[in-house]
């Protein structure tokens, strides 16, 4: 007898795969910018979904971390801890409540209308900013190389200095993962391509 899958199961199991895909990717790298272990960002798209989903109302909110809450978290705090130390960990736990406490109270007093008054223009030059950051950061992870400063115009001027030290198996994975990706995009937009690259990439660490 043939197994009969219930009505839709299947695009639902797809667009969870996706999902996974891209938010387990995303989540590792913004750890990875914030100067956290890596497994920091699972937690970070498992549990405030779960946390959301049984107590948040609104369908447009994203809920999970942020290039950008990770690039000001790191700018933030080197000066304060080596990044991935014990003590630069507790300030992150710490920064993080804090910042729980007040969304909360935000959340009593019913502040969402403040965001309104935020311009459009400036958001999207911050974010771009960030991604520029964000950008220049993981150029060191793909050419093998590492980055003694966290300002971006720094970083620039010792990858000039550095390139010519860059590791030609980094590179080599590197360019066959945005490869991959790039034509799984293109070819296979519709399956999870970028966490089958996130697998094989942990698999081979």
């Amino acid at each position: 007898m043939r197994l009969k899958w219930p009505d839709g199961l299947r695009r639902d199991m797809l667009a969870g795969f996706s999902l996974a895909s891209m938010n387990i990717a995303q989540v590792m790298g913004y750890a990875r910018i914030a100067g956290m272990p890596a497994v920091s960002g699972l937690y970070t798209v498992l549990l405030p979904l779960v946390a959301f989903a049984l107590f948040g109302a609104s369908r447009h909110l994203v809920v999970a971390a942020d290039s950008a809450t990770a690039a000001i978290f790191s700018s933030g705090l080197v000066g304060l801890a080596p990044a991935g130390s014990a003590s630069y960990m507790a300030l992150v736990s710490a920064i993080a409540l804090l910042n729980a406490c007040f969304l909360l109270v935000a959340r009593l007093c019913r502040l969402g209308f403040l965001a309104d008054f935020l311009s459009r223009t400036v958001l999207v030059g911050f974010l771009t900013g960030v991604g520029v950051q964000v950008g220049i950061g993981m150029v060191f992870d793909m050419l093998g190389l590492v980055s003694t400063s966290r300002n971006g115009a720094v970083q620039l001027l010792e990858l000039s200095h550095l390139w010519p030290r860059a590791h030609g198996l980094t590179i080599a994975l590197s360019v066959a993962a945005c490869a991959v990706l790039l034509a799984g995009q293109w070819l296979l937009p519709r399956w999870p391509v970028a966490l089958l690259v996130a697998g094989v990439g942990m698999a081979l660490g």
